[in-house]
């Protein structure tokens, strides 16, 4: 996976590079990124990763290892324009200009967001005529519009006037919203040190964290299950050793396991352990007799298949063979 953190004024300078941990939802360092540098990291498919602001700890963006084409990396670019919050996605954007339209344009917006906030009723702050220059300044900037959009500004035709209007049915959360996030811009383009984690920032954390957590547990389960008692069959293990580099040799077996035997009813199309296929033979399973059962073993290669057959039975001893210098 190849990270490219890019320079952008709404994030902090350096960003740290953290595993999320399913089993115990820990977040294990694996370095820090700097804006302008690429970092390389090796993972497997299906890995978590989260990438916050080292300072605020604010979560910028989260990335689940994906299994790219033969001969490329996974390529992430840091950053929340993809972002399913809007609001972050539109104060990305405006992060990419200049510093000094950046600082003009957050000035003005978080006067009208301020003022709206103290003055909720007051008319005047709730309308933007769109050809005043300090405006049409701050329009001008990538990003300004969709944010005043996201905080609940609509575009109107007033008196002849291009105009930005806050309804007044619409409620103050998302100028709230709105406003923490240009304080944050504020902080960062003056060099002071932006506010803590926001709530939702630790709300999304809590929910990569559950996801993860399910993910692992259903990676965990067993691939197949008995018809009779009910039991896990490990007989496929090719999810389990994905990406491992074990698949397909003999080390297989010996860094995790033989896994286990599974015994297919075609008839029935159910499967049986080895446990109760020994009581299906003896006639005290709870399958039904008659039917012809195939032995399947555990499937370790790429490519699986059930052609494998049982394990081929020792040779018997024969104390007159000629052995080698060995043994």
């Amino acid at each position: 996976m190849e990270l490219t953190f890019p320079f952008n004024w709404a994030y902090e300078g350096t960003v740290d590079v953290l595993y999320l941990d399913p089993s115990t939802g820990s977040e294990m360092s694996y370095g820090s990124l700097q804006q302008g540098g690429t970092m390389v990291r090796e993972t497997f498919e299906g890995h978590h990763w989260l990438l916050r602001e080292s300072t605020s700890r604010e979560l910028l963006m989260s990335v689940v290892a994906s299994q790219p084409p033969a001969g490329f990396p996974q390529v992430v670019i840091v950053g929340s324009e993809s972002s399913t919050d809007p609001l972050k996605a539109a104060v990305w954007r405006m992060g990419q200009a200049s510093r000094e339209r950046l600082l003009s344009a957050c000035q003005l917006l978080l006067k009208i967001f301020q003022n709206v906030v103290a003055n909720p009723g007051e008319p005047k702050w709730r309308s933007i005529k769109a050809s005043n220059a300090a405006a049409a300044a701050a329009l001008d900037v990538p990003g300004v519009l969709a944010l005043m959009t996201c905080a609940g500004f609509e575009q109107q035709l007033v008196d002849g006037d291009a105009r930005l209007v806050l309804p007044p049915s619409r409620a103050l959360s998302s100028i709230q919203d709105g406003l923490a996030q240009l304080e944050r811009l504020q902080a960062l383009l003056h060099g002071l040190p932006p506010p803590r984690e926001s709530l939702q920032s630790m709300q999304q954390s809590a929910q990569l964290t559950q996801t993860a957590r399910t993910a692992s547990s259903s990676a965990d389960a067993p691939s197949h299950r008995c018809a009779a008692c009910g039991s896990g069959i490990e007989n496929d293990l090719r999810r389990k050793l994905a990406g491992s580099g074990e698949i397909g040799g003999w080390r297989t077996h010996d860094a995790v396991g033989a896994g286990e035997y599974r015994f297919h009813c075609p008839k029935c199309d159910v499967d049986l352990c080895s446990k109760c296929y020994d009581g299906w033979k003896a006639g005290t399973s709870a399958h039904q007799a008659g039917c012809t059962l195939e032995i399947i073993a555990p499937i370790t290669t790429p490519w699986g298949g059930s052609s494998y057959g049982p394990p081929p039975a020792p040779p018997a001893y024969n104390p007159n063979r000629r052995r080698g210098p060995w043994g």
